[in-house]
């Protein structure tokens, strides 16, 4: 229910008028007030008709301010009904409750000519981080108060722009209500909370690595690159070489086509080489066979690719956020970094590695950091510096999950 206005309130107090407030708002208890029902028809007509047109604005608290083309209402909400501390009306002087008068060291007359009032100020205080809007009086009624400052409502905002608008529509209306200047007192730009620059971008594609390519055709995908097959292919001929050289060689002892050496258990040494040899040529041959040569990162599934099969598919639903881990050095004035990673942390726990980049770089473009300590922080453009975290950035948007950087130091 609302307040009632001053010009439609009549009121007949059987017994002693109780008056209380608090730092943020005042309230006015009647303990028994005895409202005729005809002004109270004449509100509740009144609210039915200007509630169309009233415009709100909450203020810190428990504050409403009601205005609209020839009202300005300051109300005090803390209570079970609403009180109106303030009201001003075009052209009529601003009047206010007994407590509002307390609080501020006004006249309990209730009423402040608009010739007593200088101007309507806004302004923002560092020392409170808050909007304050009140009101500058003449030097003529300031000495008897001992200020010329008399606030109405605030708002705390420490990041400044938050509440500007609102305050400021709040002053102005004010101020076109009783027909006096606003003032808008800018805050002091040093004190302001600065604007964070924007991060800068993500590297271009494609990104280059010891045995991938991140790039995108269509979707984002990891190339393995063909010196990786090559080079397990001259491993693999190269273990056969090895293998058959060893094995030619200790059968050749053992049936005594040659002396046998010393120590004697050599050639059964070398059978042992050979057949160790073979076991790692068909690791390689596996490997060749099996291992994907294209990831394929969308935003429904991650899906791992030998030709045309699928090796193995992780779902979005099932990722976490993306890990991109890194063995560095902890001396030395260049960022070392041994060993690298990028996986998807799955939600049971478990992850699924992605890039494996498995020699050391030294990159003297990577500013060393301050901090050298193991740790796992959240992974962004504005920390983000070697290509690996950039390719985990790329990965991450894709999927649109989480980074993350593990840092491990050696």
């Amino acid at each position: 229910m609302r307040a009632l206005p001053y010009s439609l309130i009549k009121l007949r107090l059987v017994s002693g008028l109780v008056a209380r407030y608090t730092d943020y708002s005042l309230e006015v208890t009647y303990p028994w007030i005895e409202i005729q029902q005809l002004w109270l028809g004449n509100y509740i007509d009144e609210c039915n008709k200007s509630d169309k047109s009233m415009e709100r604005i909450s203020a810190a608290g428990n504050l409403i301010i009601e205005n609209d083309p020839i009202v300005w209402r300051l109300i005090a909400t803390n209570n079970d009904e609403p009180r109106i501390l303030v009201e001003a009306e075009m052209g009529k002087p601003v009047r206010y409750i007994e407590a509002f008068a307390t609080k501020r060291k006004l006249s309990n007359s209730g009423i402040l000519p608009l010739d007593l009032i200088q101007r309507v100020v806004l302004g923002w205080s560092q020392e409170d981080q808050s909007w304050h809007l009140g009101l500058l009086l003449e030097s003529a009624i300031a000495e008897s108060r001992g200020s010329r400052w008399c606030e109405l409502a605030r708002w705390p905002d420490p990041d400044v722009t938050i509440f500007s608008d609102v305050a400021t529509q709040a002053g102005r209306t004010l101020a076109r209500t009783i027909a006096r200047p606003f003032n808008f007192i800018e805050p002091d730009s040093a004190l302001a909370k600065p604007v964070a620059a924007p991060p800068p971008p993500l590297r271009s594609l494609p990104l280059e690595f010891d045995q991938w390519k991140l790039l995108r055709q269509s979707t984002l995908q990891l190339l393995r690159s063909s010196e990786w097959a090559r080079s397990k292919w001259l491993r693999l001929i190269w273990y056969g070489v090895l293998a058959s050289v060893y094995f030619v060689l200790s059968l050749v002892t053992l049936r005594g086509v040659i002396a046998l050496p010393k120590p004697e258990f050599l050639p059964y040494l070398g059978l042992g080489v050979g057949a160790f040899l073979i076991l790692v040529m068909l690791y390689t041959l596996f490997q060749l066979l099996n291992q994907p040569g294209r990831i394929v990162i969308q935003p429904d599934a991650v899906r791992a690719m030998r030709s045309n099969t699928t090796s193995w598919q992780v779902d979005r639903d099932v990722v976490e956020a993306v890990y991109v881990s890194e063995v560095v050095n902890r001396k030395g004035k260049k960022q070392i970094i041994y060993h690298g990673e990028i996986n998807l942390c799955l939600k049971d726990g478990r992850f699924q590695r992605l890039l494996e980049q498995p020699h050391s770089i030294e990159d003297d473009d990577i500013p060393k950091p301050k901090d050298t300590d193991e740790r796992i922080i959240p992974l962004n453009l504005y920390n983000a510096q070697s290509d690996l975290q950039m390719a985990g950035l790329y990965v991450a948007q894709a999927l649109n999950v989480d980074c993350r950087y593990d840092r491990r130091v050696k």
